[in-house]
């Protein structure tokens, strides 16, 4: 989504209303999502049901992602709120709702995070972990109810390499994130050069065009007689001396 925040300027496209949807689809996944994760968590060992492991990787990104697009749309914000004469077409009242999403949103995120990483989650998960660790310990029979230790252990290291790689994907997609912000600030600095550059044009223009009236009343005044072009020249030039003794002098 980082790349939609990028548009936000005057004459671009508003990401919000877009971004706002997506972000809404997100959470009402996470939603469903974490149910399954706590009926797993009850109910079954967390060390050795892949599903509850899948489900807690999958839960853990999303957060993430859902956090990094939280972030994304709070500086949206600000920069509304910061240059409000930029963007016309957002109201006040359009700007406090926005603000209120983000509020919303970002509260129901954060209970999420704290369910996932509560103290009792962990303990869960590690007493779990001590169960299968308890039964490793025991002589292997047929009838263990482990199986196959060396294949636990396989689909062990399985599982955490996955865990690894994931989130090796999640830290890339945060400094991607990153990145976009930042060539978002970059985009709104050039709107705001662009803006005084035409300013200065147009201030340009107005000096020009009342030099250019000034002239042509001049070389008016020039072409009536003699005496006038050598009493104008002659006031020409007193005025460069002053302009140099006063640079010089200054």
């Amino acid at each position: 989504m980082a790349e939609d925040y990028r548009r936000m300027d005057g004459a671009g496209m508003d990401p919000f209303p877009l971004v706002k949807q997506q972000v809404q689809s997100s959470v009402r996944q996470l939603e469903a999502d974490m149910a399954t994760w706590r009926d797993l968590l009850k109910r079954t060992n967390t060390h050795t049901n892949q599903s509850f492991q899948r489900s807690h990787r999958s839960v853990r990104k999303q957060l993430k992602q859902l956090n990094n697009h939280i972030k994304a749309l709070s500086q949206t914000v600000t920069a509304v709120e910061s240059q409000r004469a930029r963007f016309p077409n957002i109201d006040d009242e359009e700007l406090e709702n926005r603000k209120n999403f983000v509020t919303e949103t970002k509260t129901i995120v954060e209970g999420y995070q704290k369910l996932v990483n509560d103290p009792a989650t962990k303990e869960k998960r590690e007493s779990d972990k001590r169960k299968v660790e308890a039964l490793k310990a025991e002589p292997e029979n047929d009838f263990s109810p482990i199986g196959d230790g060396r294949f636990s252990k396989r689909m062990q290291d399985q599982e955490e390499l996955e865990e690894k790689q994931d989130d090796m994907l999640e830290d890339m997609q945060t400094v991607l994130g990153r990145l976009g912000v930042a060539a978002n600030n970059i985009d709104l600095e050039l709107a705001e050069h662009k803006e005084l550059l035409k300013e200065l044009d147009t201030e340009i223009d107005t000096a020009q065009g009342r030099m250019g009236t000034a002239m042509k009343k001049l070389q008016k005044l020039l072409g009536t007689s003699s005496n006038s072009k050598i009493c104008c020249l002659l006031i020409m030039f007193l005025m460069v001396i002053i302009l140099l003794a006063i640079a010089v002098l200054g």
